[in-house]
């Protein structure tokens, strides 16, 4: 390295262009925070594969000398800085390049840390605060309209987030105020429950909320929950939380407690209330705590010593001495977002067995394209997140219109996750309708546009009249909703569609017969064949090496002793984030450790999936032996994770056995996710209940139900052949399970094909030829193909549909109907 000329001069001054903001900051300091950051995180999971073939492997030092020289300051790192930080301080670090080398927001938020420290979170109640604190260029024509929006909609921002939104537009969109947040277009709320007492909100038969505080650290532009009269709600008291848990102690059917706010987290006194009282309510199961903290305030979990991450872990364990859980609900937007911080929290939570599961609401202009959205999720996942929902579209509510983008748009980004998304974190396309959630094209669907009102359309719900009677008359005080010919509920939803192709109408009535009835002797054969047939082995493109089988861009199949050959094709594939390992587990605990070991230096995998029938057979052959074993393979961390997953299959209810939970339990301790995947048979468990009834002894166990195969698998082939699913029997099952489980029990409804897998109505097309079916698969096309394997050509019997994607017979499919869905 070069000799640093300005040596001398050790102290940078900053004055930011808009508050008017002067910092002092020592060269050491910044050298000493580049130099740390780039040895811990300079690698492609935080900084992208470009710029960490840029700074190259070795420790802070060598990467830092090689970023100076590769943005033209060899020798210069005053210069380096001063150029970077001045461009921060003038509002134009959005997107940094020096000498053509992008600079990574993470990096420059680390170089922030070290000019602007410091935690907490401030109340913002002037334009004027609000420049000092941001830096933020608000016109002056703008700043009378941005007052009045802070009084209406108040504004609050953590040191944390105020770094990030320096250097990161896409995190700025969702905190700072908007001139366009004084329209009122749309609803003043959006959710309340159909059911509301004080504290406690229910719009599902299962479960409720608790609202235990009702300010949060950082407040987010597009919250439905915006408004100064929700911000400015006086807290309950424990006396008040106490009397919400009395309520659940006498509502047996409250199975789950979504304990919220604002962010509970900051009410210490009610959430001790609120957990304490649950824990002592027999039919109660779990416990789940919702907060955005973990993102934009990773302080409050963090600070002295990480003592309230300690007292969750310990109420986790209390909680599951007597059969009950706790989970963490977060969300999370952008990849900006994503700090170190953040990830530290969800990798010690799921390591103590407490699931951490994100939900990402769509913002037009934020993360609506997909890529994005591929990158949040897969930094997510390795630190052992669980993505549940995406919500389309963002909440219709007063101020929020610049957030909003019809419904199709939001619909086909599952298109682009279902292509280039690992299937173990593709979140479910969700809607929130003022009656509750639906799943698109599975348990809801836009039926029409309404008469005369351009911005509103028919949803149909997976919801009866007869539902709400338990604790709501709903039909009875509501004038927006209609019952359709099913017995469901069609709701007005505010939301523009987009593409009409959408509005599908309405379902018509089942015509097909009902399977009969299996015989046990051939529900045993079928179990069998599930244990000794890999289900989802088949090579998509052929990878020209024998033991490898390509599932899909980011999947691969290898065998337990998968030699060089196999290594060498996963690392050349920065694609690939997911190795599944085929055979019994417990057969292969040497060879399981030994791919572990191999792929520990393959950064791009982060997931390590192993196949158990044992587990669903003989559960107790997990001994704690076995267990310690593999949780000492599970290598869940902030920094190049590679986190183990368990697969299993099921098929009834019935063979899930009290063992099933305690296994569960002692691997979820050590931070290993167990998903089950279920194929639907005829005359087996293709009906409502039979599923439903699956889906809640999962969930009470605390096994993931991942997939349930509609059709395609090995075994639906050969029996399904016989015994058919109808395509309408799919749209009854998703609505039941919808309806009446847990949004957290419910599966992806998946077909396989020899060409990959697509999600049942969402990213397919059935196409019906007489009763039998075709599937187009919507999200995959030639180039998809031939970027696995450049000479791939489609089997023989694939048709290309007039907008180029495949299309493929599926046996064991009916379709009765031309209804799009079902």
């Amino acid at each position: 390295m070069k000799t640093d000329r300005n040596i001398s001069d050790t102290t940078l001054d900053i004055r930011f262009e808009y508050s008017g903001e002067q910092k002092s900051v020592t060269l050491s300091q910044l050298e000493e925070g580049a130099r740390t950051f780039l040895e811990i995180y300079g690698n492609a999971q935080f900084c992208g594969k470009e710029f960490a073939d840029i700074i190259q492997q070795g420790n802070g030092q060598s990467k830092w000398e090689n970023l100076l020289a590769a943005t033209g300051f060899e020798g210069y790192p005053k210069d380096f800085f001063k150029t970077v930080l001045s461009a921060i301080a003038g509002g134009e670090g959005q997107t940094l390049a020096l000498n053509g080398v992008t600079l990574p927001h993470i990096l420059l938020v680390a170089f922030l840390e070290q000019v602007i420290p410091g935690h907490g979170y401030v109340s913002v109640r002037s334009t004027e605060q609000l420049i000092s604190l941001t830096n933020h260029n608000i016109p002056e024509t703008d700043r009378d309209d941005i007052q009045k929006v802070i009084e209406k909609y108040p504004v609050r921002l953590s040191r944390h987030t105020i770094r990030q939104m320096m250097v990161s537009r896409d995190v700025a969109y969702q905190y700072l105020p908007f001139v366009e947040e004084l329209d009122n277009i749309g609803h003043t709320n959006t959710w309340i429950g159909q059911f509301h007492d004080g504290l406690l909100e229910q719009m599902y038969q299962n479960r409720v909320i608790f609202l235990l505080n009702m300010s949060c650290p950082v407040y987010c532009r597009f919250c439905f929950r915006k408004h100064k009269d929700s911000r400015n709600e006086k807290n309950p008291t424990p006396k008040a939380v106490m009397k919400a848990v009395d309520h659940v102690r006498s509502s047996p059917s409250i199975k789950e407690i979504v304990i919220t706010g604002g962010d509970p987290f900051l009410n210490r006194k009610n959430m001790e209330a609120a957990i304490d009282g649950l824990k002592e309510v027999d039919h109660v199961q779990t416990l789940r705590l919702a907060t955005r903290s973990i993102a934009y305030y990773p302080d409050l979990f963090l600070e002295k010593e990480a003592e309230y991450l300690k007292y969750i872990k310990q109420k986790s364990l209390e909680l599951n001495r007597i059969g009950k859980r706790i989970e963490v609900a977060t969300h999370f937007i952008h990849p900006d977002e994503v700090s170190p911080e953040s990830l530290d929290i969800i990798s010690d939570l799921v390591k103590h067995g407490i699931a951490v599961y994100i939900q990402t609401p769509f913002l037009s202009d934020c993360n609506d394209t997909g890529p994005e959205l591929v990158r949040l999720f897969s930094l997510l996942r390795g630190a052992g997140a669980e993505l549940h929902y995406i919500y389309i579209p963002c909440s219709p509510i007063h101020g929020n219109s610049i957030y909003w983008k019809p419904l199709s748009d939001g619909i086909d980004i599952a298109l682009h996750l279902r292509a280039h998304l690992s299937d173990r974190v593709i979140p479910r396309i969700c809607t929130a309708t003022p009656i509750g959630k639906m799943d698109w094209f599975s348990s809801g669907w836009a039926v029409e546009k309404v008469a005369d009102q351009d911005y509103f359309v028919w949803i149909r719900t997976p919801y009866t009249p007869e539902y709400f009677k338990a604790f709501a008359p709903l039909a009875n005080s509501l004038t927006n909703i209609r019952v359709n010919a099913e017995g469901t509920i069609d709701i007005q939803y505010m939301a523009k569609i987009g593409n009409d192709d959408y509005l599908v109408g309405n379902r018509p009535e089942k015509t097909a017969p009902v399977n009969p009835e299996a015989l046990p002797e051939e529900v045993a054969r079928l179990r069998t064949a599930l244990t000794e047939t890999d289900q989802t082995a088949g090579s998509v493109v052929d990878t020209g090496v024998d033991g490898i089988s390509r599932l899909h861009e980011t999947r691969v199949n290898i065998h337990p002793r998968a030699g060089e050959a196999e290594f060498a094709y996963i690392a050349k594939d920065p694609r690939i984030t997911d190795v599944r390992v085929t055979g019994e587990a417990l057969d292969h605990l040497y060879e399981i450790q030994r791919i572990a070991q191999r792929l520990a230096s393959i950064p791009h995998v982060n997931a390590l999936r192993v196949c158990s029938m044992k587990l669903a057979t003989d559960p107790r052959a997990f001994t704690r032996a076995r267990i310690n074993f593999l949780g000492e393979v599970n290598a869940l961390s902030v920094v190049t994770p590679l986190r183990l997953e368990i697969e299993t299959w099921f098929v009834l209810v019935s063979d899930l056995t009290p063992d099933h939970t305690v296994i569960t339990r002692r691997l979820n301790s050590k931070g290993i996710t167990i998903y089950a995947n279920v194929p639907l048979l005829g005359g087996v468990n293709d009906n409502d209940t039979r599923i439903h009834d699956l889906a809640y002894t999962l969930r009470s166990t605390g096994i993931e139900f991942h997939h349930l195969y509609v059709a395609g698998l090995p075994v639906q082939i050969s029996w399904n052949a016989a015994h058919p699913i109808d395509s309408y029997d799919v749209v009854d099952i998703a609505t039941k399970v919808r309806r009446e489980g847990s949004g957290r029990e419910i599966p992806r409804y998946i077909i396989a094909t020899p060409l990959g897998e697509v999600d049942y109505g969402l990213t397919s097309t059935m196409i019906r030829k007489g009763d039998a079916v075709d599937v187009e698969l919507r999200c995959y096309d030639e180039t998809y193909y031939t970027s696995l394997a450049p000479e791939f050509q489609f089997p023989e019997g694939t048709a290309i549909s007039e907008t180029g994607h495949p299309v493929v017979p599926m046996p064991g499919l009916i379709k009765t109907n031309d209804f799009v869905v079902s």
